[in-house]
Parts: structure tokens; C-alpha cells; sequence
């Protein structure tokens, strides 16, 4: 029974833990999840603004065609 509850405690401390593992690293990847849509934004804002003072059209021909 003793040995039993003894091994018991061991498998909880270390699901304990890879809990505390995992929560760490939830937390971190939100924090770059976080940073990386900023930088999306920001690069789509760029080149929305890029793409309007050009003042070329996309769908325009060369002046050669």
C-alpha cells in the first residue's frame, strides 16, 4: 500500500511538472503569437501605403504593350 502511494506521489510531482512545462511555453508562444501578428500588421500597413503612393496600377499594361 505505502510503495503504492509512493509511486503515486512520483507519477503527480512529475505530471506537476510537465504541467508547469507546458504552461510556460503556452504563455511564451502567446507572447510571440502576439509579436508576429504586430508584425503582420505593420507589413501590411506598409505596403497598403507602398501600393497607394506608386500611383501604379497593378492590373495596368507597360507603356510598351
Amino acid at each position: 500500500m505505502s510503495s503504492r502511494l509512493t509511486e503515486n506521489e512520483t507519477k503527480i510531482s512529475f505530471l506537476i511538472k510537465d504541467i508547469e512545462d507546458l504552461s510556460d511555453i503556452v504563455a511564451r508562444q502567446s507572447r510571440e503569437l502576439e509579436q508576429l501578428t504586430k508584425q503582420v500588421s505593420f507589413l501590411t500597413q506598409k505596403e497598403t501605403e507602398r501600393d497607394t503612393s506608386s500611383g501604379i496600377v497593378l492590373g495596368d499594361k507597360p507603356p510598351h504593350w
